[in-house]
C-alpha cells in the first residue's frame, strides 16, 4: 500500500468516525482487509499531523486519539468514564493572541457526564 493511499484511507476514517487512537484505526482497517504494516500507520499519522490535517488530543490518560485539524467544534470530556462528546463550539478566538497567530483551535471542557451524574 503507497503511503498517498495509507494516508487517504486514515483521512477517511477520521471523517466517518472523528476521534481514534492508532490502535482504533489499525483495528478498522483489519476489518476492511486491507493490508497494513503497524510502523508505516503511525509514520503516516505523524506525516498528517506534521502536514496539519489531524490534530492529536489527549483527554485523559487513556490513549491519544486522533482528528481532523479543520472540524471545528469543542469536546465535552467526563472526568470520571472518560466519555468524549462533540458539541458546537461557541468561543471564536481572535486572529492574534500575545503576537501568536492562530491557525485552528480546540475547545475541551472537563466535567460530568448525564451518565455519571444519574449514578
Amino acid at each position: 500500500m503507497s503511503e498517498h493511499n495509507l494516508k487517504a484511507i486514515l483521512v477517511e476514517l477520521l471523517q466517518q468516525q472523528h476521534l481514534l487512537s492508532a490502535k482504533q484505526m489499525l483495528a478498522e482497517m483489519v476489518k476492511t482487509g486491507r493490508n497494513f504494516n503497524k510502523t508505516s500507520v503511525y509514520r503516516a499519522l505523524d506525516q498528517l499531523e506534521t502536514e496539519g490535517q489531524i490534530c492529536q488530543q489527549n483527554f485523559t490518560d487513556k490513549q491519544a486519539v486522533y482528528e481532523l485539524s479543520k472540524h471545528h467544534h469543542s469536546h465535552l470530556v467526563c472526568q470520571l468514564c472518560g466519555d468524549i462528546q462533540i458539541s458546537e463550539c461557541n468561543f471564536e478566538p481572535p486572529e492574534k493572541i500575545q503576537g501568536f497567530e492562530v491557525d485552528h483551535h480546540h475547545v475541551t471542557i472537563l466535567g460530568t457526564c448525564q451518565n455519571c451524574l444519574a449514578k
